[in-house]
């Protein structure tokens, strides 16, 4: 599926998903974590892709199918080995900036934990337009 187009690998995302949600929940946990497990294995273009046809496809599902099958993947995530969980977090923000607010809120609204604890993305976080940081040396002053 990573080869796909990511038009096509959005729609093989969303059957895929659509059919995992109808499993119990034993049977949903054990697809998930084979899927996480060679998923977050791709090299990160791969995996941005694969990343962002999940994201898609949990938008394309009927909100409470999504929300079935999104609360087994953050189970399974919250399960899984640290160094997926942190290439996660990368590239679920990464991939979060191709979202417009209605989709980010309608995931956080679906899958609430599905973005992790980070601010909605911002434009000015994407163009690089916010104020700057103050100097690592200026830790010492005091703030207003």
């Amino acid at each position: 599926m990573s080869q796909l187009e990511q038009d096509a690998q959005d729609e093989a995302a969303t059957a895929a998903y659509a059919a995992i949600a109808d499993f119990d929940e034993a049977d949903r946990r054990t697809e998930l974590a084979s899927a996480i497990e060679i998923i977050y294995r791709l090299p990160d273009p791969q995996l941005r892709s694969m990343t962002e046809a999940r994201l898609r496809a949990w938008l394309a599902l009927p909100p409470e199918k999504a929300a079935i099958v999104g609360n087994s993947f953050e189970s399974v995530m919250d399960a899984g080995p640290a160094d997926i969980a942190m290439r996660r977090v990368t590239v679920v923000q990464s991939v979060a900036f191709k979202l417009t607010p209605e989709e980010i809120a309608q995931l956080r609204n679906v899958v609430p934990r599905v973005l992790g604890d980070a601010p909605p993305p911002t434009a000015s976080m994407s163009e690089g337009t916010g104020a700057p940081p103050p100097p690592w040396w200026a830790f010492w002053r005091k703030r207003n």
